[in-house]
């Protein structure tokens, strides 16, 4: 395994800062639901009343922490992509699963970031569906890409991405079954930034063999 590929794999370690941002985000405003609100309204970068919400106010003080997170997370996944990219097996369908992965997972992430909910809702909503729906087409296409030599793997992306969009139609079509629009964000968006990690770890750990074929 080249150190490039390496590299890449540590890129994707460190998209664990995703959750980190989130973190700090939340301690600096005691009155965030993690239950109820969307993961955006972190990044807030001034304080009033938001719609849908009835008129509660809301004020996340550390909103760049969180989009600076979101860019960042965005910038690592993309650089995992271009630096793991030697090691998957080769084909027009592995090209289309990372371009969805770097466009979707990536790009997306870094809009969401840079145009925070409250400063321009078009573009911070283009980059919210990149980053889960394209990304979750993604998992697919990189799961069925994997799937004749990295069984278990690939049922893991697979699982990965039908999550992921599964939870994001429910999600668009406020449908939360009960557990909150929150929780049914996080569930359309936490599982495939960990996917990241989790593939970065087996990368590190000799799970692949490069150029794959």
């Amino acid at each position: 395994m080249t150190n490039q590929i390496r590299l890449g794999a540590v890129f994707w370690l460190l998209t664990v800062e995703f959750f980190i941002a989130q973190y700090l985000a939340q301690q600096a405003w005691p009155a965030y639901s993690m239950i109820h609100e969307d993961i955006s309204n972190l990044g807030l970068t001034a304080c009033g009343d938001l719609i849908p919400d009835g008129g509660v106010p809301h004020c996340s003080p550390l909103h760049w922490v969180f989009n600076g997170g979101m860019v960042l997370n965005g910038v690592l996944v993309v650089l995992g992509v271009w630096f793991t990219r030697t090691l998957w097996p080769r084909g027009a369908m592995t090209t289309a699963a990372l371009w969805l992965l770097a466009v979707g997972g990536g790009d997306g992430s870094m809009l969401v970031g840079l145009f925070p909910l409250n400063v321009f809702l078009p573009l911070h909503m283009v980059g919210a569906i990149l980053a889960l729906f394209v990304a979750g087409f993604g998992m697919l296409a990189m799961g069925t890409v994997l799937w004749r030599d990295y069984r278990a793997f690939a049922t893991y992306t697979l699982a990965t991405g039908a999550v992921t969009l599964l939870a994001f139609i429910l999600y668009a079509l406020e449908i939360y079954l009960g557990l909150g629009r929150g929780v049914m964000e996080r569930i359309a968006a936490w599982p495939h930034t960990i996917w990241y990690m989790v593939a970065g770890a087996l990368i590190l750990r000799g799970y692949f063999r490069p150029s794959a074929s």
